[in-house]
């Protein structure tokens, strides 16, 4: 299996899934026209990624997955499409691999940490929150 990578535009995040380095990154603008055409494939592909990489993984020692979250806007449309993917993680995490959030907002942005704050409340998981200085 091959790590996913997706250019960014300017209505769609950057999406780059590392599989040799457990590093999974949604950074940037997502307001999709097809929200579903453009998140299905991810979907699908962390379905494809826990069948033939994590259900694999025999070992006792699990792996550690990073999800990076760095957006600077998304519609509502797309929120729901992220919480999807977050439950993907959560499913790993249920067979045994620890799993690191972190939600990077631009300092200031108190509604994308917001945004943030209420996925990780509904997820009852906590992120680590991290601002910085665009």
């Amino acid at each position: 299996m091959e790590s996913l990578y997706i250019e960014p535009t300017e209505f769609t995040p950057k999406i780059f899934f590392d599989i040799e380095n457990s590093a999974f990154e949604i950074s940037g603008f997502s307001r999709p026209e097809n929200v579903i055409g453009f998140y299905k494939p991810i979907l699908k592909w962390l379905e494809d990624y826990n069948d033939n990489v994590l259900s694999k993984n025999t070992d006792f020692e699990k792996s550690i997955l990073t999800l990076n979250l760095k957006m600077t806007y998304f519609n509502s449309a797309s929120s729901k499409f992220l919480l999807d993917v977050m439950l993907e993680f959560m499913k790993f995490m249920s067979k045994g691999n620890k799993i690191e959030v972190n939600w990077y907002y631009e300092e200031g942005d108190d509604e994308i940490l917001e945004s943030g704050e209420e996925i990780s409340d509904m997820l009852g998981y906590n992120f680590n929150f991290i601002s910085y200085i665009p």
